[in-house]
C-alpha cells in the first residue's frame, strides 16, 4: 500500500520569508521559474489526502501569499520509471486554459518528488455521482446529461483544436468544481494525454481505462476519435448507469468492445429520447456511419 509521504523541508532549507508577496499576486505565477522551494510558495496540510494512487498523493495546500486554497500532486520518482511522461503532462498542463479543464498554477521538482500545483475542486467526481443517481427508470436526468457532455466536448474540442489527445476520459477523471447548483465540469488528469497531430501517424500504445478503451486502441492503431468514443461510453453511463460493453475482467470488456454490440433495455431507454439513443449509437456504434469528431458529435441533434 502506497505511504502518503509528509511533505518537509530538506534538513538546510530556510523558509524563504522575505519572499516579494507582489511576485506572488496571481496564483496561477510559475513559482518555480523563481528558484523558490515548494514550501516558500505554500502551506502544505498532509492531513488533508484528496486521494492516492500507485505513484504519489494528491492533498491540499494554500498560496502564502493570497490564500487560494490549492491540490497538490505529489508524485514519488522511484515508484514512477518514466518520469518523462510526467514532466509531458507538466508540459501539456501548463499550454492549456479552458473553463472546463484543470487548470495547473505551478510545478516543482526536487531529487525524490515531483509536485503539481492545481485549482482545488471539491465537487467530487462523476463516477459518485452516477452511483448516487440510479434508479429504476435510468440514473441521471436526460437535460443535466446533455449538459454534461456538452462541457465535456467543449474541452475536448479545445485539446483537440491544440493537437492534444487526453486517451483516459472516464467518469472518475470528470469532476464538478464546487457543490453549488451551477458549477463546472472540469477533465482533468493528463497523465496519459500527449500531442499528436492530424496528420501524424497512428498512435500505437494501448492505454487507458477497459470501459473506456476504443476498439482502436484495443488494435494498436489509433488517433484522437479514441476520445469522442470514451465521451459515448460515458453518456451511455450516465443516461442507464452501467457501461455499454461491460464483463467480469479486462478481457472480457475488450472482447464486448471489439464485438460492438450494445443492449439498449428498453425499461430503461423507453424513459428516455430516442434522440438521446440515436447519439450513443452515433458515438459508439458500428464502424459505418460513426461520429467521430468533436464537431460532429457537438453537431447532433441530441444536443441543439
Amino acid at each position: 500500500m502506497f505511504t502518503v509521504p509528509k511533505i518537509k523541508a530538506p534538513s538546510n532549507y530556510t523558509y524563504n520569508a522575505s519572499a516579494n508577496k507582489n511576485e506572488f499576486a496571481d496564483a496561477s505565477v510559475a513559482s518555480n521559474s523563481l528558484n523558490l522551494h515548494l514550501l516558500d510558495v505554500y502551506k502544505i496540510d498532509d492531513s488533508t489526502v484528496l486521494g492516492t494512487g500507485s505513484f504519489g498523493s494528491v492533498c491540499e495546500c494554500v498560496h502564502r501569499f493570497n490564500g487560494i486554497k490549492c491540490a497538490v500532486k505529489s508524485i514519488d520518482k522511484k515508484r514512477h520509471t518514466a518520469v518523462w511522461d510526467i514532466k509531458r503532462e507538466i508540459n501539456i498542463l501548463q499550454s492549456i486554459h479552458h473553463p472546463n479543464i484543470m487548470k495547473m498554477h505551478d510545478s516543482f521538482e526536487n531529487e525524490s518528488y515531483l509536485y503539481i500545483i492545481t485549482e482545488l475542486y471539491t465537487g467530487g467526481d462523476l463516477f459518485d455521482y452516477v452511483v448516487n443517481s440510479i434508479n429504476d427508470s435510468g440514473c441521471v436526468p436526460e437535460d443535466d446529461v446533455k449538459s454534461i457532455i456538452k462541457a465535456v466536448l467543449n474541452s475536448v474540442q479545445y485539446l483537440h483544436n491544440n493537437d492534444i489527445v487526453h486517451r483516459d476520459i472516464k467518469a472518475e477523471n470528470l469532476v464538478f468544481a464546487n457543490n453549488k447548483v451551477d458549477t463546472k465540469v472540469k477533465l482533468v488528469d493528463f497523465g496519459l494525454s500527449r500531442r499528436h497531430g492530424k496528420n501524424d501517424s497512428k498512435m500505437t500504445t494501448q492505454v487507458g481505462s477497459a470501459y473506456y478503451m476504443s476498439p482502436g486502441i484495443l488494435k494498436g492503431s489509433y488517433d484522437r476519435s479514441c476520445d469522442i468514443w470514451a465521451i459515448g461510453v460515458f453518456c451511455y453511463l450516465l443516461l442507464c448507469g452501467y457501461p455499454p460493453f461491460n464483463g467480469d475482467n479486462d478481457y472480457e470488456i475488450n472482447t464486448a468492445t471489439k464485438n460492438g454490440c450494445i443492449v439498449f433495455e428498453r425499461t430503461v431507454w423507453d424513459n428516455l429520447s430516442s434522440d438521446s439513443e440515436h447519439f450513443v449509437r452515433k458515438l459508439v456504434g458500428p464502424d459505418s456511419g460513426r461520429i467521430d469528431t468533436v464537431n460532429g458529435a457537438l453537431g447532433h441533434h441530441w444536443l441543439k
